[in-house]
């Protein structure tokens, strides 16, 4: 199936990541046909229901607090027919048990992404990736400190910018969505 426009989701009042920063968010997750993918504030589960496009042989475990989003995100689960994903109702990485997984994505935190990112390097496998997505400058140098401390290797950080074209009158004018940070880093070698 690949990619999806953001009208074929099914979204309610939840917060959803639209789909050029989702195209972005899932090829830099780099995923493998055998991924385990563990979406965080998972939302209405786009992100996750499409990277599980890109893994047939693998697993996506999308974890969302708000009971709205998790009703969503199981309305989406049908309607695209993905069979390899399941939904957990929580908060990471209190109500995480997944281990040996190889890819991570963050889309929300509820202000433990000190404990998420932990959580990742403890418990996922070697060279896994992770990506976090940020709107704000605050949570940016949040994500350099954390993935300094935690040596993440590899980081990068890019800075999407999108504007749609609205009709106005003979005129068509851009109007801008909210920026935002995608950060990527990798774990490294385990020596203990």
């Amino acid at each position: 199936m690949g990619h999806i426009a953001d009208k074929e989701f099914i979204r309610g009042e939840v917060p959803m990541t639209k789909q050029e920063i989702r195209a972005v968010s899932v090829a830099k997750l780099n995923l493998k046909e055998n991924s385990i993918l563990i979406d965080v504030g998972a939302g209405t589960g786009s992100v996750g229901i499409e990277a599980s496009t890109y893994m047939p042989l693998g697993k996506v475990y999308a974890i969302e607090k708000k009971s709205e989003g998790i009703e969503l995100i199981k309305e989406n689960i049908k309607k695209f027919s993905i069979k390899n994903m399941e939904v957990i109702q929580g908060t990471a990485p209190d109500d995480l048990s997944i281990k040996n997984f190889d890819r991570m994505f963050v889309g929300g935190s509820s202000g433990k992404l000190e404990k998420i990112v932990e959580y990742f390097i403890k418990y996922s496998k070697e060279k896994s990736i992770i990506v976090i997505n940020a709107i704000t400058l605050e949570t940016i140098s949040e994500v350099k400190n954390i993935f300094e401390k935690y040596k993440i290797k590899n980081i990068e950080i890019i800075n999407m910018n999108v504007a749609r074209a609205k009709k106005i009158g003979n005129y068509t004018m851009m109007y801008g969505e909210n920026p935002i940070y995608i950060v990527t880093g990798e774990k490294g070698e385990i020596n203990e």
